[in-house]
């Protein structure tokens, strides 16, 4: 990547949709294509120019403590450990003091495998400078964003099985999408102003909706049809 060079890797979750492979082990360490789950993240990262990486654990977080005390690799890598799992928002207000000083970073997923353009979407994302971008692409989920096709924005979500528009009905009308989140997200730190003022566990979503209704920006990048994995179930490994 060429001006972003930190990631926030999630990796705090129980995985308890991959049993009976996290009963011993964390998700993050769960074998995909030959090694475990987040080597294929870090890989892909660095290759785009991330060389700071701050990575969340709870989950059998001695196995990550020893995991990464013994691997080789010249990346600068940090975990970060909760004492209770905090939600993504939670952790993301964790992490503060490691990444509030940079401009931007990504937040990816461990359990995501995907031949996402990072820097496409990180050219995507820096031409409007927005508070974030999610990547989302076409595919059936029970929690759609609702994107403004036309100022690339997200509007609203669904909740509950309905359509929740959290900007103007002015924005409704110009050819909204539904689409699905892919777990990888480009912030801009200055979401530390907000993050401040909530609780200590928190799903980020909800929060992003709360921001909509600031009428701060986020942005979608739309990558329907390009190959996007979710590895938290075992007939995706």
């Amino acid at each position: 990547m060429k001006n972003i060079n930190t990631a926030f890797i999630l990796a705090a979750g129980f995985g308890t949709r991959l049993k009976p492979f996290t009963d011993n082990l964390p998700k993050a360490l769960v074998e995909y294509k030959g090694k475990p789950m987040i080597e294929n993240v870090i890989t892909r990262l660095k290759a785009y120019g991330v060389t700071d990486f701050y990575i969340n654990t709870h989950h059998f977080a001695e196995k990550m403590e020893e995991y990464f005390a013994n691997r080789a690799g010249d990346e600068r890598i940090k975990l970060i450990y909760e004492n209770e799992i905090l939600g993504t928002g939670g952790a993301l207000k964790n992490a503060a003091k490691y990444l509030s000083a940079v401009e931007s970073f990504i937040l990816y997923n461990t359990d995501v495998d995907t031949e996402i353009d990072l820097n496409e979407f990180e050219n995507f994302h820096s031409s409007a400078n927005p508070m974030a971008t999610l990547c989302v692409q076409d595919r059936k989920t029970s929690r759609y964003l609702i994107c403004n096709n036309e100022e690339k924005i997200i509007i609203g979500r669904t909740e509950n099985g309905k359509n929740k528009f959290y900007l103007p009905d002015n924005l409704k009308h110009n050819g909204y999408l539904l689409r699905a989140f892919c777990g990888i997200h480009l912030i801009n730190s200055s979401i530390f102003n907000y993050l401040s003022h909530e609780t200590n566990s928190f799903d980020i979503i909800p929060f992003y909706m709360k921001l909509i209704e600031k009428s701060e920006k986020i942005r979608f990048f739309d990558v329907s049809g390009i190959l996007w994995k979710d590895l938290g179930v075992p007939e995706n490994l």
